[in-house]
């Protein structure tokens, strides 16, 4: 093997959500990057159409979640009704118990948006996408692996790479390549996506969901005013074109509106499968977002899954890169213990609501119709739309990169702060973070004692987190999730796993 050095430190293949963020996080990290995408430009499409309040935490460090917000709208309402006679049941978005997040909505921003701004923001780092450019080899060795790179000119390239993300969707070219697998699970069930302009009025920022007799329909904003996204399950499906006829005849029967669609851009039909891959690692290649994970959009959970995937990796590599083996082996094996799972419950939980929404009788239909919209009018149930469809409370359960205490692989709370700002701003934007509350000073080693690990310190009095619930001594990683917590500080730095943080890893030093 020659011993020359990797092209570059990060070889992405895909330049969507997921992979823009890799690509961008990894230069935020210190890493060196090439992105590469088959299509020829980005795409125009708006495809998925939220951004969850977890995810708009991830670009705000990443530093374009004011650019983002911009592009969108957020999701005042959500009015469930039993078909066209049905009473809604308005359910409040923004005053639901959101709790500790800076974004306490839904944010309805199309695909081409976000994708957009995280590319404007990559170029502003100094890289670029290679557009027309498709991976066709991959193969692997100690130190790299070297990915053959086919040009549409019918050049091709050899590129070598410490590590090899496979960010290219759900016919993963990269996953095919590196062995992995994802199996399909086909759930009998179609759906009908359209972007489309009305002629009714309608509130521009409130979401409508009929569970009619005749199948599922819900009518959605766009931040572009008068157009809505329509998404409708096909108990029979057919091969018609999807147009404005087709529309709103399907419209008027589901809820009698009289919609008018005109000015139809998008459009989509597809038969819903479910899967999660075997593996997310294969030695020094890695899958994320689609390319690991296909499911129903209900809930609007693809794109952010993605990203958060991108999100928890990056910081990893970046620390792998100068740790030592057995430390940067149990870091990186930890994006798999840890996204995984995460992956495996969205993708069941999304499948039962689609599988309960979409239910083949249409008696079965009429009744849920009916019950749907009262259930959905519950507390308990509303809040479940705020914080746990908002991905606030996706937590780790295992892995190498968690210790011990009841806070472990939970996401750190960002309460605002009585002197101003949020916890989060305070933490150090790339490398783990000691977090201490409520001690004394006199009970705290001095930042630069030994039991720190070289890692920064933030000490903030109990007067700073008025009723705010945060463990008096957290290791709070990059991702902003806690690795280890305590009493104090011997004990969280005992409870991690002795080979997974070195000390000071991550800071690029």
């Amino acid at each position: 093997m020659s011993a020359r050095e990797p092209d570059v430190d990060v070889l992405v293949v895909g330049a969507g959500p997921t992979g823009l963020t890799a690509a961008c996080e990894a230069m935020r990290h210190g890493l060196t990057v090439r992105i590469v995408d088959r299509k020829p430009h980005r795409s125009s499409y708006s495809k998925a159409l939220v951004a969850h309040a977890r995810t708009l935490e991830v670009f705000e460090a990443m530093g374009v979640a004011k650019a983002v917000v911009a592009q969108g709208i957020p999701f005042a309402a959500l009015n469930p009704r039993a078909g066209a006679r049905g009473r809604a049941r308005r359910i409040d978005l923004l005053e639901l118990p959101w709790g500790d997040t800076a974004y306490p909505y839904w944010l309805s921003i199309p695909q081409y948006a976000t994708e957009r701004v995280l590319e404007e923001h990559l170029e502003l780092l100094g890289a670029r996408v290679d557009w027309r450019v498709g991976l066709h080899g991959v193969r692997e060795h100690e130190g790299h692996v070297e990915a053959r790179l086919e040009h549409d000119d019918g050049t091709s390239e050899v590129v070598r790479s410490r590590w090899l993300l496979g960010c290219d969707g759900a016919r993963s070219s990269v996953r095919e390549q590196a062995g992995l697998r994802l199996r399909r699970e086909a759930t009998g069930v179609t759906f009908v996506l359209a972007d489309v302009k009305t002629t009714t009025e309608l509130p521009e920022d409130e979401g409508h969901v009929f569970l009619s007799p005749q199948g599922l329909l819900l009518i959605v904003p766009m931040p572009e005013p008068g157009r809505w996204r329509i998404i409708a399950h096909e108990p029979r499906p057919a091969s018609t074109t999807i147009d404005a006829e087709f529309l709103d005849t399907l419209i008027r029967q589901r809820c009698g509106l009289e919609f008018g669609s005109h000015a139809v851009t998008w459009t989509s039909r597809f038969d819903l499968s479910n899967g999660v891959a075997d593996r997310y690692r294969s030695g020094r290649v890695f899958l994320a977002g689609d390319a690991a994970h296909v499911h129903s959009p209900v809930g609007g959970q693809g794109l952010n899954t993605g990203v958060q995937d991108a999100h928890n990796l990056l910081w990893k590599l970046a620390a792998a890169r100068d740790a030592p083996p057995q430390t940067a082996q149990a870091l990186l094996d930890s994006y798999d213990a840890e996204r995984r799972p995460v992956a495996e419950q969205m993708v069941s939980a999304t499948a039962r609501a689609t599988g309960l929404l979409t239910r083949r009788s249409g008696t079965l239909r009429r009744v849920l119709g009916r019950l749907a919209p009262v259930v959905l009018a519950r507390p308990r149930v509303r809040a479940r739309l705020g914080r746990n469809v908002g991905m606030l409370e996706v937590a780790y359960r295992r892995g190498p990169a968690l210790g011990g205490g009841s806070w472990s692989g939970r996401r750190m709370p960002n309460p605002v702060l009585s002197t101003g700002g949020r916890l989060h701003e305070r933490l150090d934007p790339l490398r783990p973070t000691w977090v201490v509350t409520g001690l004394p000073t006199s009970a705290v080693p001095a930042s630069d004692a030994p039991g720190w690990r070289g890692f920064p310190v933030l000490q903030l009095p109990a007067e700073e987190l008025p009723d705010s619930a945060v463990p008096p001594v957290a290791l709070v990683r990059p991702d902003r999730y806690i690795a280890t917590s305590a009493t104090t500080v011997e004990r969280a730095w005992a409870a991690l796993p002795s080979d997974t943080f070195h000390g000071g890893a991550g800071s690029g030093e």
